[in-house]
């Protein structure tokens, strides 16, 4: 059966890591976090309810941006979480160029409502997750909670899944389309200048949503 666990904040902050991050774990310890470890399949760090982040050193943000995996896990976040960050950590030479480079980070921002972090070394990365932890919890007063097992797609989940297949509609697109119209239905008949009502679209892609969802197969 799918639950999920919470861990309710006290005067102690608590961060529900990933067991392998382990030189970022003794750090928060050090500061005075109450540390759980465990094997997560999102991200690296959860600090509340609604804040989760994932770490990456600058040669694997570079390399995860080459080989494609970047946006499959920046997808992952989104599902997961209201509020993902993004760690970069360091810098390296490793070479991309920038065009690659600054398109990665306008997806992260714009498609995934990432929020991108850069830290200079372990210490600045443990103390940057530290405090958004505490302030989750303490000021906030964010429980932090991790799921056990897949939850169950509702309606809603789906339709936004649905709509977000459609190439270059992302999820947050997706959910601007479906509060406009009210459903799928009415997005599948729509004309194109009713479309680009909806912020975010514009011709190109009302003429692409049209076309997808009216050829025949």
């Amino acid at each position: 059966m799918d639950t999920q666990k919470i861990l309710k904040p006290d005067e102690k902050v608590v961060i529900i890591s990933d067991y392998r991050e382990k030189e970022i774990i003794d750090l928060l310890k050090n500061l005075g976090a109450n540390v759980n470890e465990m094997s997560l399949e999102v991200a690296d760090y959860i600090c509340s309810d609604r804040i989760c982040v994932e770490r990456k050193t600058h040669d694997d943000f570079v390399n995860s941006i080459i080989d494609g995996r970047l946006f499959a896990q920046a997808k992952n976040l989104s599902e997961n979480f209201e509020k993902p960050i993004l760690i970069v950590e360091g810098y390296s030479n490793r070479e991309i160029s920038e065009n690659a480079l600054k398109g990665a980070v306008a997806s992260l921002v714009s498609d995934f409502n990432i929020t991108l972090l850069n830290t200079r070394n372990h210490h600045d990365t443990a103390k940057t997750i530290f405090w958004i932890a505490k302030k989750e919890q303490q000021e906030l007063n964010h429980a932090v909670s991790f799921k056990v097992g897949k939850k169950p797609k509702d309606t809603r989940r789906l339709q936004e899944e649905i709509v977000g297949s459609i190439p270059g509609i992302s999820k947050i697109l997706s959910k601007r389309l479906l509060e406009h119209f009210g459903n799928i239905e009415k997005i599948v008949i729509a004309e194109e200048h009713e479309l680009k009502k909806v912020k975010g679209v514009g011709q190109k892609l009302a003429k692409r949503i049209k076309n997808i969802l009216t050829k025949y197969y």
